[in-house]
């Protein structure tokens, strides 16, 4: 430090220069001294910020393991809090200006012999005022220069706070670099987890794999139950609890957990025993309707960012079933409508189209036999197999059934893009529509149970095919006399329906058999259709009738005991209607009105009777009539009492006199006319009846004649009897 020895020999301007320059240098060297402090003081904090970051980032990093977002918003939180700590501590502070009289104010407060010479030298000395005594202030600075030896840089720094500072933060620096030495696998999974985001895992004792997630993302159909299974692998043993926290996605609403997106936490149950420390937990999450985060906890090991996503699984879109019929059908393609049961044809070859709500990744159909299947069928046969890339989009499997012969039931599974499966196989039965056998629906027209040797047998009715007839035939059979089959005309190849009415009936010619009287004659109708299949063509038959050959005479007989049991039948029709009709005349003699009505509608009720009786004794007459012709037995007089005396008759009053009483009894006319009306209608009945009678007479005489001939026949035998043995005596006599 310069001193001066003679202030009074110079000027004070002069002495003023030479005082204030040591003055000026020990302000700069404390202000030097306040800037390093500065740095020595923010460098350190940084440090043990910084540090701080790093074993607070790396113990909760370890202990949670958060996302990478979570570990990105860690790390700019501590960039921004060093950002202020350096503002603060060290670019503001070292910003700031420090002049000389805050220095020296500072120099003062902590050394108080300058009491107040520094501050007020330093502040006067560049531009002293004019009022301030020039000699005043050279010995105000002089006074101050003469305390400079006293001015000791420990009373104005507190060095021990900042050399502790310091040596914290070397301390924390050296912590951090001792881990990195001892530990680098710590230290570089760190690195790589916080500043440089990754995902990989820290290294516990407690090891986990959850099953089925890829990336952490599981897509499983909505709706279905879902089966977490996480196995779990630990030195020393497994730990006992291992907890599921889930939560619906925020912004799916409450979703499964039912808690507006909060966590819900779940105890998983063991699977099985534990084996070689390891040990499997599970648990059922049902009805998964939308996408769900999920958490696996247990001992120090934690599975965080799993999720399930909710996709609507493959469905049946649309069912194309075409069906090309056999050969012998005309090999005709039909397309048919889709339901549970698909009615096929049998012997069609079956295409099947199976179309998906959504692109196939793999897609089966199976075709098993219903009922365990039919000879020559396997239980289960594979009809297609898809496996398209995902960029293909296939959405259609096609399976096709070279001839389906027996009912198949078709189960089709598809797999769609992200792996999901349809929840319940799309399932279906292609059945074997049967080829029927011809339907004959015929009868016998005009005979009855016995015919003669000479008769034609009429045969009416229909004869129908599911697809179409390849021929008919009329079977006959003699006793046991081998089999004869005539063929039916009328019965055209591929006719699907044949009808024969009484007008165009196939009649059966018997005389050519040369039958015998006594002989049992069976007759059907048999068709065939022209399916070519296995087990060769479909037959139909009628109901097989049963003939008795008779001779004309027993058969006229027959007929004629049927006439006699159908004039009884009529004489009750006549007696029923004339009893109703003796009621109303007993009301007459009454005269109530009440009486006139009841009796009335008896009289209409037996006229009712009366008319469906009549109608069918009418038709039965007639069947009488056709029975003579086709045996070759009508004659012109059978024919017109038959049909013109008696059935044409019986058929006017049915249709016609009955019907006409019936609505005049409905009417309830005046008593004597409807009396009037009812014997007209009985005196033609017994017109009728008379004919019957006078039928039967002449019957009753043919029976006579019948006799006769048969005494004469019999006595003609007898005679040549006698006659035969009379000569055989006459030869054996010696």
């Amino acid at each position: 430090m310069t001193t001066v020895s003679d202030p009074l020999a110079t000027s004070p301007p002069a002495r003023l220069a030479a005082t204030m320059e040591p003055l000026r240098r020990m302000l700069a060297g404390l202000r030097r001294q306040v800037h390093r402090w500065i740095w020595v003081e923010s460098l350190a904090l940084a440090c043990l910020a910084l540090a701080a970051f790093f074993w607070g980032s790396l113990l909760i990093d370890w202990a949670v393991e958060p996302p990478r977002f979570v570990r990105a918003a860690l790390l700019a939180a501590a960039a921004c809090g060093l950002a202020v700590l350096l503002q603060r501590k060290l670019w503001s502070r070292l910003a700031t200006g420090l002049r000389d009289a805050s220095l020296a104010v500072v120099v003062e407060r902590s050394h108080p012999a300058f009491r107040d010479s520094l501050s007020t030298a330093i502040e006067l000395a560049d531009e002293p005022p004019d009022e301030i005594d020039p000699e005043l202030l050279a010995r105000t600075t002089a006074e101050a220069a003469a305390h400079l030896s006293l001015v000791k840089a420990d009373r104005i720094f507190r060095r021990r706070a900042l050399t502790a500072l310091a040596m914290a933060a070397a301390v924390a620096v050296a912590s951090i670099v001792a881990l990195a030495v001892a530990r680098p696998a710590i230290a570089g999974l760190w690195v790589r987890r916080l500043p440089l985001l990754g995902d990989e895992p820290w290294p516990r004792r407690v090891r986990m794999e959850i099953e089925g997630f890829s990336d952490g993302v599981r897509k499983v159909a909505r709706g279905s139950d879902v089966d977490v299974i996480v196995h779990v692998r630990a030195e020393g043993g497994p730990p006992e609890i291992v907890d599921l926290r889930w939560r619906a996605e925020p912004g799916g609403g409450r979703g499964a957990a039912g808690g507006f997106g909060g966590w819900r936490t779940d105890r998983m149950g063991t699977r099985g025993g534990v084996a070689d420390d390891a040990q499997s937990f599970g648990h059922v999450l049902k009805g998964v309707g939308e996408t769900v985060e999920l958490e696996v906890r247990g001992g120090d090991a934690r599975l965080r960012g799993l999720r399930l996503q909710v996709l609507d699984p493959p469905a049946l879109e649309k069912l194309a079933v075409t069906a090309t019929l056999p050969d012998y059908l005309g090999a005709a393609t039909r397309v048919l409508p889709p339901a549970r049961v698909v009615q096929v044809p049998r012997g069609s070859a079956v295409e099947i189209a199976c179309t998906s709500t959504k692109p196939l990744a793999a897609a089966t159909m199976v075709a098993t036999s219903v009922g365990g299947g039919a000879a020559g069928a396997t239980d289960e046969e594979r009809l297609a197999t898809v496996t398209a890339p995902p960029a293909d989009g296939a959405r259609t499997v096609v399976g096709r059934i070279a001839a389906l012969d027996a009912d198949r039931t078709v189960i089709v599974q598809f797999t769609d893009v992200d792996g999901l499966v349809n929840r319940e196989p799309v399932t279906f039965v292609v059945s074997a529509l049967a080829d029927e056998p011809p339907q004959v629906s015929m009868r016998l027209h005009g005979v009855s149970t016995a015919v003669t040797p000479r008769a034609r047998v009429p045969l009416v009715g229909m004869i129908t095919d599911d697809h179409g007839l390849a021929g008919a035939a009329v079977r006959l059979k003699v006793g046991d006399a081998a089999e004869t089959t005539l063929p039916v005309a009328r019965v055209r190849a591929g006719a699907a329906q044949v009808d024969m009415p009484a007008e165009e009936a196939e009649t059966v010619v018997l005389e050519p058999l040369g039958l015998v009287p006594g002989q049992k004659l069976e007759l059907a109708v048999i068709a065939q259709d022209g399916c070519t299949l296995t087990g060769g063509p479909n037959v139909g038959s009628s109901v097989p009738w049963s003939l008795d050959v008779v001779t004309p005479e027993a058969l006229v007989a027959m007929l004629e005991a049927r006439e006699i049991i159908l004039r009884r039948r009529y004489e009750s029709c006549i007696a029923d209607l004339t009893q109703a009709r003796g009621r109303l005349v007993d009301g007459d003699a009454s005269g109530a009105a009440d009486d006139d009505r009841s009796a009335a509608a008896g009289v209409g009720e037996a006229t009712a009777r009366a008319a469906g009786e009549t109608g069918e004794l009418a038709a039965a007459f007639r069947d009488i009539r056709d029975e003579f012709a086709n045996n070759q037995l009508l004659s012109p007089e059978l024919e017109t009492r038959l049909v013109g005396q008696i059935a044409g008759p019986l058929s006017a009053i049915s249709a016609q006199d009955l019907p006409a009483l019936a609505a005049a009894c409905r009417a309830v006319q005046d008593r004597a006319a409807l009396l009037r009306r009812a014997d007209d209608v009985l005196a033609r009945m017994r017109a009728v009846l008379d004919k019957m009678m006078e039928l039967e007479s002449f019957n009753e005489v043919l029976d006579l004649l019948r006799g006769m001939i048969r005494t004469q026949e019999q006595i003609r035998t007898e005679t040549l009897d006698q006659q035969k043995r009379r000569a055989r005596e006459a030869l054996e006599r010696p």
